[in-house]
């Protein structure tokens, strides 16, 4: 046992006489390798920051209810959706972080995602293979509010995220008030309209006039 010991400590370098250990090795991952790791897990969400995957914390109820009532309201628009060449996904679709702006986060020290996935959205069925941009017509993000960082992630850094892919609605279902922030008009990365919707007021969705939703409907 003392041998083995002795062997351990001086396995790692040594520092004013005293053998410390090795610092642990990180794995990074690549965007593929990622995707096939995203595609295997279904049941995670997964974010690769930096070529790290982080995990998010597990929704809770009234998250996961929200988001489900979102989607469930928009099946009622399937065929007019449909022949915009889109489709309604729940949180399985992901989305690649523009180049453009992944390099003003370098510029300015700032970590983010390689990828984000919304609770839900209406994206083009072809946005993978034709590369298309804007890839989706509308995303939707509900807040968890068990930390501000989340609430943060929401409602500052996703609006620049979502800009830069030139997606034309951004909805944050905000359990705090019962409210729907939507974020419109992308212009240079950015969304240049926000305006918080309440009550029966229909949430805008530019491009998808035909939709009747409102917030009373998705809190309701």
């Amino acid at each position: 046992m003392t041998t083995a010991t002795k062997e351990i400590l001086q396995s790692g370098p040594e520092l004013n006489g005293v053998a410390t250990a090795q610092p642990p090795l990180k794995r990074l991952f690549t965007l593929e390798e990622f995707s096939l790791i995203a595609h295997a897990l279904p049941d995670d969400r997964m974010e690769l920051i930096n070529g790290e995957i982080v995990l998010a914390p597990p929704p809770d109820n009234f998250h996961i209810e929200r988001t489900v009532r979102t989607e469930n309201l928009l099946i009622p628009f399937y065929q007019e959706i449909a022949k915009l060449g889109c489709s309604i996904t729940g949180s399985s679709v992901w989305y690649a972080v523009p180049v453009e702006l992944k390099n003003v986060w370098t510029q300015e020290g700032v970590k983010g995602p390689d990828h984000v996935c919304p609770d839900a959205s209406v994206c083009y069925s072809d946005y993978l293979g034709a590369n298309r941009r804007p890839p989706a017509l509308l995303v939707i993000e509900v807040i968890s509010v068990s930390a501000k960082s989340e609430i943060d992630r929401d409602l500052v850094r996703k609006p620049d995220i979502y800009a830069s892919l030139e997606i034309p609605t951004y909805w944050v279902v905000d359990r705090r008030d019962q409210s729907v922030w939507v974020h419109t008009e992308p212009d240079d990365g950015k969304y240049t309209r926000r305006v918080q919707c309440k009550g029966d007021s229909q949430l805008p969705a530019i491009g998808m006039e035909f939709l009747q939703i409102t917030p009373r409907q998705i809190f309701s």
